[in-house]
Parts: structure tokens; sequence; C-alpha cells
């Protein structure tokens, strides 16, 4: 009985920790409960960073803590940053025992947060709830244990995987509901990223409805600098930030004018072949507090960043059409055996519109 009531208090502090809606980057979403007497006395959530972490505001919620018991969907800090460590809070509280559903992966922390509970002569019980706890804060997980930012690719495309005609029209693919749920999803990411041919293909806004800014990058990746001046991303860098991954190979002149343009960051780094190299172009994003990468194209991006085992997760919206010809949704070399292909775990599958939506994480390859 004892177990179904913890497993209860923790699910609830996951649900707390999903109310920051991934708002809390570079930071981890964070729920907690606090209970005596078995009755919820204090609930919080991490908001947002630089605020009182989820420890920290069950604590003020509860009032008085002794002889209490914490249930935490994260170990909780040992160190100082924007806030004071939570550790110092627990132990003041007089709160007895600290349930925590997963081990803070974060170089910072990993194990300290805990001894330094159990010094206290506080219990520590850790693991209950881990995987759903792991699932909720994957993109930090991605981003603090690897230095690079977690990548979900986007991609609209017909049944036959295609993304554009023979003339490289590509509007519309997917249903106007598609293009919404888009555009909602954008503002869970931290940047949104394509590549150069997109831009001169099609031209985007890579915003909000009606170009509105949802306070995400945008990230171009464009190894010779081809992006006009006057393209829409550059003329509304002034509402959303624009960061160009770029190499040598572009010219010097026009990478001092971008970067002299208001809400314009160019990055140059190294080259693989003709184009940006990925891995450290990434690096530089995550050095920049970008934490998630929505992807949305075009084919070859997509295709290079699976040839070097990038992707975290997949977002496939299935048009009812038929192309044909060229213009394939995902480029690159591919796998030279089936076995090597990516399978896609924890998979959903719904209508959106006339389309097919599917969502799903990348399993390592065979």
């Amino acid at each position: 009985m004892k177990k179904r009531t913890d497993t209860a208090y923790m699910r609830l502090a996951l649900e707390l920790a999903a109310k920051a809606k991934e708002k809390t980057y570079p930071n981890p979403m964070v729920g907690a409960v606090i209970v005596k007497g078995g009755r919820i006395i204090g609930r919080g959530y991490h908001r947002k960073a630089g605020a009182d972490h989820a420890e920290v505001a069950a604590i003020k919620d509860a009032g008085s803590c002794r002889g209490a018991e914490m249930y935490v969907t994260l170990e909780p800090c040992d160190h100082y940053g924007r806030t004071p460590p939570c550790t110092a809070s627990i132990i003041k509280s007089g709160i007895k025992k600290v349930n925590i559903a997963m081990k803070d992966p974060s170089g910072l922390n990993n194990g300290r947060g805990m001894r330094k509970l159990k010094k206290a002569g506080i219990r520590v019980s850790v693991g209950l709830l881990a995987e759903e706890a792991e699932k909720l804060n994957r993109k930090y997980i991605k981003f603090t244990t690897t230095g690079l930012p977690y990548i979900t690719v986007k991609l609209a495309q017909s049944a036959d995987g295609k993304i554009a005609a023979r003339d490289g029209s590509s509007k519309w693919i997917s249903s106007a509901r598609s293009r919404r749920l888009v555009k909602k999803i954008r503002s869970g990411f931290d940047a949104i990223m394509v590549g150069a041919n997109t831009v001169l293909r099609d031209d985007p806004l890579l915003m909000g409805v009606e170009g509105r800014s949802i306070g995400v990058s945008r990230v171009i990746l464009d190894s010779r600098l081809r992006t006009p001046a006057d393209s829409n991303v550059v003329r509304t860098a002034k509402k959303a930030p624009v960061i160009f991954g770029t190499t040598q190979l572009a010219p010097f002149s026009k990478i001092e004018r971008f970067r002299r343009t208001e809400g314009v960051d160019v990055i140059v780094t190294r080259k693989k072949g003709s184009r940006v190299a990925l891995r450290p172009f990434l690096s530089e994003l995550a050095a920049r507090g970008l934490v998630s990468i929505m992807v949305e194209g075009g084919g070859e991006l997509v295709g290079s960043l699976i040839d070097e085992s990038l992707v975290d997760e997949f977002l496939f919206f299935i048009a009812p059409k038929v192309i044909g010809g060229g213009n394939y949704s995902v480029g690159g070399k591919g796998v030279s055996n089936i076995k090597g292909a990516i399978e896609l775990r924890d998979v959903e599958v719904k209508r959106s519109g006339s389309d097919i939506f599917i969502r799903g994480s990348a399993c390592s390859r065979g």
C-alpha cells in the first residue's frame, strides 16, 4: 500500500514538473511534493531559470516541514548557481526522508546532492518512476551529458517521401492543421534549424503565426553564406535572433556585414567537404545555451545529421499525396544494410487534418 502511495506522490511531482513546459532551460524541469502524516502539505516546481527550484518552492508552500517526506523528480542540487543549493534548504527544513526519481546526470551534481543529504542524517531513496523522469528531461540529459543539443527532425512529406515537386515548389504539402501544429511545437525548442537551400527556395520566416516571435532562435547552415541580406530571416532578426553556421568558404565581407546586422550572429567553423562540420557547430550552439533544436529541412541536412547519429527524435507529417521524381525528404549516405536502420521507440501515431502524424525517438543503430 505504501509503495502505491509513493508512486502516486511521485507521479504528482512529475505532473508539477511538466507545468514548466520546457521553459527552465538550460536547467531541468523538476517537481516536488512534501507529505506529512499521509497528507500533502507542500507542492512546487521549477518555473524558469533563475526562479526557486522545485524543492525550495515546495518547502515555502508547506511552511513547517519537520519530520515530513519529500518526493522530487531529480536529485537536489548541492552547488551554487543562480540560486543557493537545494540541499541546504532541505536540511534546514527538518525533512526526514527524500524520495528521488532519478540521479542528476550533470557533472556539477551527479550524486553529490544525495551524499550531502545522507551525511546530514536524511534517508534517501532513488529510482521511483525513473524512466518517466528521464523521458521528461530527455533534452536536458542529452545536453548535460554530451555537450550537444537535443535534435528533433520535423519532416512534412508526401506519401512517397518527397518534400517538393520537380520545379522546387513545396507549399503546401501538409495540411493547414499540420502547419498550425508545427508552429505550436516550435515554441518548445530553443531554435529552429534549416539548410541554406531551404532558405533560398522557400524564403521562410521560421516564426509563429503571422510572423510573431515565439522566443525561438533561427539557425541557418550556409557554408558559403549565400543567404540574401533581404531574406525574411535576416529582415526579421530584430524580432527573433538568427544564427548562421558557415565556413571559410564564405566571403569575409558578407560575414562582417551580417555580424553588424542587429539580431544576427555568425559562427565560422571548420568544414567537412564543402559543408559545415555538424558536430563542432552543434557544440558551439550548446555553448550558447541552446539545449534543444528542431530541424525543418532540407533533405541533405537531415541525411547528414542521420549519417552522423545526431538525431534524437523524429516528427513526420505524411500527406496523402504522391509527387514522384527526386527531392527525397531524407538524403545522406543511408544505411548499407537494413539491419542498420534506425528503429523508432515510444512511437505516437495520429491524424492531423488530412495528414498522418508520426512521432518517435531514435534508437541506436543495430
